[in-house]
């Protein structure tokens, strides 16, 4: 008898528990939302902006942000944090092509925070046609900024643009695919650069990529005065994996500027020429 007491017990204090907690929820909700409707009436007083990888990049500057929202018709100072189009913002930045990723977003004290993340070049190319972009990290072309240069490998020589003037804000694999058509040379020259890109040992090594008239390959170095002649882009990570073993034990012996030519092209040879004295 007293178990079914109990038990009753406990079924009553849970009937007046579960409307205390909905209640206390309510409550907090309500507590919650006039917080949020008071924080939205904070006039904007401040921006604090975050390049979040400006020691790698210099495309995008701090004040750079102000300035292309004032462009684009989008005002904060001054304004609740409410009314703040922050979505617009973000819009408006993720138009410059040089712009992987924006953040906007407004906080109770007054602050607009803008974090920005920059697209990472992997090649700058210079085209026969007089056409020069970068190729990022996903393959975006990106149009080149006045005021930075990218220290990344340079491609020039027998290299055919397929893309129109101030093409740039697109992947070049969204655009074969839209265009029905590819550029082996251009996909072997991102694969390459990428790899690259991902090496630090490479990236203090190449400074040129020259595609000859005949569709070789050849690297010019930053450290020496040699060309380096690779054959086609084919089986490249062996290649420099050749290369690599030389520079560790031929170069240390022989000196950098030793040889004219070192052709990575003969199987598991490299033929080096050496200079003329």
């Amino acid at each position: 008898m007293a178990l079914i007491q109990n038990s009753k017990f406990r079924i009553q204090n849970l009937y007046v528990a579960v409307p205390l907690v909905a209640v206390a929820v309510a409550g907090l909700a309500a507590t919650m939302l006039y917080a949020r409707r008071q924080a939205e009436k904070v006039l904007c007083a401040n921006i604090r902006v975050v390049i979040v990888d400006s020691s790698l990049n210099r495309f995008v500057r701090k004040e750079d942000i102000p300035a292309i929202f004032r462009r684009s018709g989008l005002s904060y100072f001054g304004k609740r944090v409410g009314e703040i189009s922050t979505m617009e913002m973000e819009r408006a930045l993720m138009k410059r092509s040089l712009i992987r990723h924006a953040e906007v977003y407004a906080t109770s004290d007054g602050t607009l925070h803008v974090n920005v993340e920059q697209r990472k070049p992997i090649v700058r190319v210079y085209a026969q046609n007089g056409q020069n972009f970068y190729i990022d990290s996903e393959g975006f072309i990106i149009q080149p900024y006045s005021g930075y240069t990218s220290n990344v490998p340079i491609a020039s020589g027998n290299i055919k643009s397929p893309f129109g003037s101030g093409f740039t804000g697109k992947s070049m694999f969204t655009f074969f695919e839209e265009k029905k058509k590819s550029d082996t040379l251009l996909c072997q020259l991102y694969n390459f650069a990428s790899y690259i890109g991902k090496s630090s040992f490479w990236q203090a090594q190449v400074e040129q990529i020259y595609l000859t008239a005949q569709g070789k390959v050849e690297l010019v170095p930053r450290v020496g005065a040699q060309i380096i002649r690779m054959g086609t882009f084919d089986n490249f990570e062996y290649k420099l994996h050749k290369l690599e073993v030389m520079y560790e034990k031929g170069m240390a012996r022989s000196g950098w500027n030793a040889y004219e030519t070192v052709d990575l092209s003969f199987g598991k040879q490299v033929v080096c020429k050496r200079r003329s004295t």
